[in-house]
């Protein structure tokens, strides 16, 4: 059954008539942290939201110095590090518009951008002094915004949205934009932001700062979405407005039967961040232990998280390897060709306070693929929970159950 679409949602909350036409769809502005990208999961979440718009009337904001990957927008904004040092040392305006390359992908094949050892090391573990430091360094740069201005006078939005962020930073961009065009704001809150996570001295500076950013964005919203009844129930109970539920949307159509010649292929797509990649170094050992004379199952992980030695040892063992990123078409295939899926969450309480309301849009590329869904994780999480009461999947909430 379909589940319905984003923009008739949208359309619905903010009055706009249900049979809109292309040429009466309001202009969109769209902020993102990343390069809007169908290759990570915000990126192909977002353009899951707003396939179905009319292309020429989407504009999006972005702050990091990636490449662009989607079809759903026409107009493009940079502001990134990079910019900023260029606007402070120099009469530069900041920012810059940019344009989505159109290169035959295919032919080229899937490019990955190789990362530093610290980028790597930022990514993993995201220490808070410098995330700290970053936000001084965004708090001091963002000036001489004449370009970003031009860009939104000549976008005309009439809808901002941004999947709300854990940078700071993120929700500066966002005010002055709601500023400048008076838009209406819609938010979707995909992780659970508000909670203090870590009591450590920087920890709680930041989490202290972000919670009044969260709240300030939240007062300035038309409406507010979450991933999962859970965190709309808990947001709902602390802001005092209402927050509606919003799941990425498929077909869902009865899967074809196929063989299953062992090994059984066990794929997992996504990022290994919040510890997950421990969950499937469970795995990778649960397999190890029931493999006797022969191998049983095999453990295909791709993922674009960087690698410590320790991931790396870890989860390329005798039955599981880690083989990068794909993109998302090829991705597709790779899961419904596999005889089963993973969704997985980390068994670590630190983790868990983060996830617990969250819902992973990989479930609902899982459900589409039509494979075998096993889900690994604590069963108080919201979106094991999910797939437990929707009975969707062979769930495993230990080392002996997944074995």
């Amino acid at each position: 059954m379909p589940i319905k679409p984003y923009n008739d949602f949208m359309r619905k909350d903010l009055d706009y008539n249900m049979n809109l036409n292309e040429k009466q769809m309001p202009n969109l502005l769209v902020i993102t942290i990343n390069a809007w990208s169908d290759v990570n999961s915000t990126g192909n979440t977002i353009s899951n939201h707003f396939g179905n718009w009319d292309k020429h009337k989407v504009s999006n904001v972005f702050l990091r110095d990636e490449e662009i990957d989607n079809d759903c927008c026409t107009r493009y904004f940079r502001i990134c590090e990079k910019d900023i040092l260029n606007s402070l040392f120099s009469r530069k305006q900041l920012g810059v518009e940019v344009q989505q390359v159109k290169e035959n992908k295919k032919k080229l094949g899937f490019k990955t951008i190789k990362n530093t050892k610290i980028k790597e090391f930022l990514i993993r573990k995201r220490p808070m002094l410098v995330l700290l430091l970053r936000e001084i360094f965004w708090f001091i740069g963002f000036r001489k915004k004449s370009k970003l201005d031009e860009f939104l006078n000549r976008s005309n939005p009439e809808i901002i949205h941004i999947h709300t962020p854990t940078l700071i930073y993120g929700h500066r961009v966002l005010h002055y934009c709601h500023k400048k065009t008076r838009a209406k704001v819609v938010l979707f809150f995909g992780d659970e932001l508000y909670d203090y996570k870590s009591y450590w001295p920087f920890d709680f500076l930041y989490q202290s700062i972000l919670r009044y950013w969260v709240r300030k964005t939240i007062k300035i919203a038309s409406i507010n979405y979450a991933a999962t009844p859970e965190l709309c129930d808990y947001y709902s109970s602390i802001f005092g407005k209402e927050f509606k539920v919003l799941y990425k949307g498929t077909s869902i159509v009865v899967p074809h039967s196929k063989p299953h010649p062992k090994p059984l292929k066990i794929v997992y797509a996504g990022n290994l961040l919040y510890n997950r990649w421990k969950t499937l170094a469970l795995l990778s050992k649960a397999i190890d232990q029931v493999s006797k004379n022969e191998e049983e199952f095999q453990l295909m992980i791709y993922s674009a998280t960087p690698l410590s030695k320790e991931m790396s040892i870890s989860l390329n063992a005798n039955h599981s390897k880690v083989l990068g990123p794909k993109p998302f078409h090829e991705i597709k295939k790779i899961m419904q060709d596999a005889d089963i899926v993973l969704h997985v969450e980390s068994f670590e309480k630190k983790y868990m306070n983060v996830t617990k309301y969250s819902f992973s849009t990989k479930i609902v590329d899982c459900i589409q693929s039509g494979s075998c869904i096993m889900g690994i994780g604590p069963k108080e999480l919201a979106s094991i929970n999910f797939l437990t009461q929707s009975e969707a999947a062979v769930i495993a909430n230990s080392f002996d159950e997944i074995v």
